[in-house]
């Protein structure tokens, strides 16, 4: 694939707080790629650790714009994307610093982005521990609990393939294209109410409304590790007082603060969103108990 012949300005924002092992991986995978004509901003909201000085050293190039550490991931973001819009950018790619793209990822993504100029595309996401493929036909069921659903299906990944997925739903900034007039349009994450989690569905599917289409590139792929993500990412691996700590630490996506925000703001049905909270919480609860019990010696 070629980048000869286009002048497209592609700004990459990626958030970081410590974990600077992680980063300079992300940092090498990118730099790998077959696309290497992008500008990376990383978004430094208070690391204490060697992320500075070895952002200096190892990656000159790189932008870095400091911040706190009250940022958390979206007021980060929000000032990633600030500066990238400053810089002239056509296009947005949200990474974050536990992802790995592929070799032929961001070339992937801009050929996509070149045909649908408005669309927001994003690659699927594998297990960089597992290979199992994260991604796959996705939605929202607010109503029943559900701000995300996913759907029965057959994986979407298919190697070398050029052929886009329409979505409902995205899942998080690892390595999602966004075009810059996007944001004119719908604004950016609302760090206010939905500071940590839920501000990536909600900036979702306010485009959705907006009638901005969602896509997932068949071919692409951005390695995840997990094991970093969330607190509540493995319900049968929590004691009981984590799982109560789930619900209230802004690092998990189960907290309820963040939960009850995002509710409130796309329940269909204004002022009723408690029962999509609580049925969702219900779920949670359930799904932690039977984990629990089938870990009980004798239960297997």
């Amino acid at each position: 694939m070629s980048n000869v012949g286009h002048d497209e300005k592609i700004f990459i924002v990626i958030p970081v707080l410590n974990r600077w092992e992680q980063t300079r991986a992300c940092l090498n995978a990118l730099y790998a790629g077959s696309f290497t004509r992008f500008s990376i901003i990383v978004v430094d909201h208070g690391s204490t650790d060697a992320t500075r000085e070895g952002l200096q050293n190892d990656f000159p190039d790189v932008i870095r714009v400091p911040g706190t550490t009250d940022m958390w991931w979206s007021a980060a973001t929000n000032a990633g994307i600030g500066r990238a819009i400053s810089l002239g950018a056509d296009a947005v790619i949200l990474l974050n610093n536990d992802c790995c793209v592929q070799h032929d990822t961001l070339d992937t993504l801009v050929i996509h982005h070149r045909h649908h100029p408005d669309a927001i595309i994003a690659p699927l996401q594998r297990n960089f521990h597992t290979g199992k493929i994260l991604t796959g036909k996705t939605t929202t069921c607010f109503l029943l609990g559900f701000p995300t659903l996913k759907l029965p299906g057959k994986p979407m990944y298919e190697q070398g393939s050029m052929e886009l997925e329409k979505t409902g739903l995205i899942m998080g900034g690892r390595g999602t294209l966004v075009p810059v007039a996007v944001f004119g349009a719908v604004g950016t994450f609302n760090d206010t109410e939905l500071p940590h989690y839920g501000a990536d569905h909600d900036f979702y599917l306010r485009a959705r409304r907006q009638g901005i289409s969602l896509f997932i590139a068949r071919g692409a792929l951005v390695d995840v590790d997990e094991s970093t993500t969330t607190l509540s990412g493995q319900p049968g691996d929590m004691s009981a007082g984590e799982f109560v700590r789930s619900l209230r630490d802004r690092r998990s996506h189960r907290n309820i603060g963040e939960l009850t925000a995002l509710f409130r703001l796309h329940y269909p049905l204004p002022g009723l969103y408690p029962i999509g909270v609580s049925l969702n919480l219900l779920r949670y609860t359930l799904i932690y108990l039977a984990s629990r019990i089938m870990r009980l010696p004798g239960t297997r």
